[in-house]
Order: C-alpha cells, then sequence, then structure tokens
C-alpha cells in the first residue's frame, strides 16, 4: 500500500512539474503599438523587445505610428489584437483618448502594458516607464545650478503625453523659487504639439527675437527638442552662453554636450526599460505575478501598478564613465576617429 501511495504521490509531482513547465514554455505573442513623435529612441526600443523576447520564448511586433497615416493607432492596435496577440504594450500618441483603444482590448481578453507615457485610468494591467517627476527633478536642479539668475525659455511637451505635467513640475521645483524680479525671468513657457522640432524652434526663435537676442537658459523635455533650440540659437547668431538642458541621451545631444553646444542631458536605460516590459508581458500571458515598484496615481483616485526607472544627469564631465564604460555607445562614436 505505502508503495503504491508512493508512485501516486511521484507520478503527481512529476504531472505538476509538467504542467509548469508548459505553463513556462507557452508561447507568448506580444504586440506593441508606439504612438510617437520624431525622437530617436524608439528603433532602439523595438531592437531590445524583440532580443528580450527571443530569450523568453515570445514573438513581438513593434508598430511605430508617428502621424496616424496611412492607418490611425488605433487601427494598428485593433489589428495585432485581431491577430491574436496575448498582450499589447501600448505608448499612446494621445493618453486623453485610447478607451475604445482599452475597451476592444478587453473585450478580447488582451492584457495592457501602458509603455513610456502613463494612461490616467485604470484599465491598464501595468504602467513600465521612467520615473517623470526625478527627471524633470534631473534637469531643474542642473539649470538652476547652472545659471540662477537671468532669461529662461521652458518647453514642454506635447500635452496629450501624461508625462509632461509631471517632468515639468519635477523641474519647477527648483525653477519656481528662484523666480523673480532680481532672478529668474521665465520668457517663454509652452507645450510643443507632436513633440515637433520645427514648431520648437520657431518657438524659440520668436521669443528670443522678442527678448532683444537674449536667453540664458533652456529646459527641454527631449533631446530632439534640445537640438531644435540650439539651431535656433544658432541661426539667431546668439553668441552669449546658453545651458541647454534635455533628455534621453540621444548620440546627437551626447555629441553637442562634448562640443559644448548642449550642456546636459538625462541618461534614460532604454534597454532596461525595453526588458522589463516585454518580461512582464511574459508573466500577464502566463497568469504569473508581474514585477513593480511603485503606482502611480489616476485621475480617477485610484492607483496603477507601476515598474518606475530613474535617470541619470549626463554633462561633459561624466560622458565616458555613464555612456561610454556602460557600453550605451563606443567612445568612436562620441568623439569620432
Amino acid at each position: 500500500m505505502l508503495k503504491r501511495v508512493g508512485c501516486l504521490l511521484l507520478m503527481l509531482s512529476l504531472l505538476v512539474g509538467c504542467i509548469g513547465c508548459g505553463n513556462d514554455s507557452k508561447k507568448v505573442k506580444i504586440g506593441v503599438s508606439f504612438g510617437v513623435g520624431e525622437a530617436a529612441r524608439w528603433e532602439k526600443e523595438e531592437t531590445y523587445m524583440k532580443e528580450a523576447a527571443a530569450k523568453l520564448n515570445a514573438s513581438v511586433e513593434v508598430r511605430i505610428n508617428r502621424t496616424d497615416k496611412p492607418k490611425t493607432q488605433a487601427q494598428d492596435c485593433f489589428e495585432m489584437i485581431d491577430s491574436g496577440i496575448n498582450v499589447l504594450i501600448l505608448t499612446p500618441r494621445d493618453v486623453n483618448d485610447v478607451g475604445d483603444i482599452l475597451a476592444y482590448a478587453k473585450e478580447k481578453k488582451v492584457k495592457v502594458i501602458s509603455y513610456a507615457r502613463a494612461i490616467p485610468g485604470e484599465q491598464e494591467s501595468l504602467f513600465v516607464g521612467f520615473d517623470a517627476y526625478q527627471i524633470g527633478q534631473c534637469m531643474g536642479k542642473y539649470l538652476t545650478e547652472t545659471v540662477d539668475r537671468g532669461d529662461y525659455i521652458l518647453l514642454r511637451g506635447d500635452i496629450n503625453d501624461y508625462n509632461t505635467s509631471i517632468v515639468y513640475k519635477g523641474a519647477l521645483k527648483y525653477i519656481e523659487p528662484l523666480e523673480s524680479e532680481e532672478g529668474i525671468h521665465v520668457i517663454l513657457n509652452e507645450y510643443v504639439s507632436g513633440y515637433s522640432v520645427e514648431k520648437a524652434k520657431e518657438m524659440v526663435k520668436k521669443a528670443v527675437k522678442e527678448n532683444n537676442g537674449k536667453v540664458d537658459a533652456i529646459l527641454a523635455p527631449n533631446d530632439s527638442l534640445a537640438g531644435a533650440c540650439r539651431e535656433a540659437l544658432e541661426e539667431l547668431h546668439v553668441e552669449e552662453p546658453v545651458a541647454i538642458a534635455g533628455a534621453d541621451a540621444d548620440i546627437e545631444a551626447v555629441k553637442r554636450i562634448v562640443d559644448g553646444r548642449q550642456s546636459m542631458t538625462v541618461y534614460l536605460d532604454l534597454q532596461t526599460l525595453a526588458q522589463h516590459a516585454v518580461e512582464q508581458a511574459c508573466h500577464l500571458a502566463r497568469g504569473d505575478r508581474v514585477v513593480d515598484n511603485g503606482e502611480m496615481e489616476n485621475t480617477n483616485g485610484t492607483n496603477t501598478s507601476a515598474y518606475l526607472i530613474s535617470g541619470k544627469s549626463v554633462t561633459k564631465e561624466n560622458v565616458d564613465r555613464l555612456l561610454i564604460e556602460t557600453g550605451r555607445y563606443t567612445k568612436e562614436e562620441v568623439y569620432g576617429n
């Protein structure tokens, strides 16, 4: 009898083990929709996501939608959902206009991870992104320590990006206390629709011209717009030093930093972010527990689980340590031959 019970227990344990293996080895299909502007980061994240998926028995289809043409972002998402994806990783162009996507995903029992841009609702399963408030603090702290008085330009991101206001509030923590007649004077404080580099460039040129060609510091929400600001200053032949802060650590921005044409950027570890999103998508698809380290407050009073990554301030003094020694870029990419 004991021998028969032992055999039964052994068979049961093997069966449970096989079930666990089947769950871990379940092929996961992930759809990724980036409704984004002109920043260069998204192609890199597509590569990182596909590399991560290959190691996790998953497949990833990525659609980068910058213009809603020939298909809208919603159409991209509907098609991927209909193709049988298990999880949708979504970076919305307009965080306030994704209800139809979320509703269709829910109807088809597809989990949704909001990526890089938080959705101020409660229907997504997880938010994976950077700590936007901390990024804004990095930028505001650097600018105010470098230029504690003078004429400032504050460019915000797209008004439809939920992160825009959070980054801005983080920067204001340092800038606002110094605003006064003898301190910081803000000559431009505007959103940049669609993160358009051309719009940003024209806005900066107009503001500087109206201020008699004077500006001392510029806050730009990303490196693409920081580059547009630098171009505007050069076209206006502004010769006085201007502190420019951006974010993303794009290679062109890093080159500007070592050349003295941009002051700082915030290094965002895109590979870690992309890999984590894919890992959590696999967890959701297989019914496993997701990994989070915080929460995002929603506009309806609820909270969404979040995995947040901090940024690091990059200046000419620490480029080698933060970006070259860590393998983000090679020395040749940064400094040339």
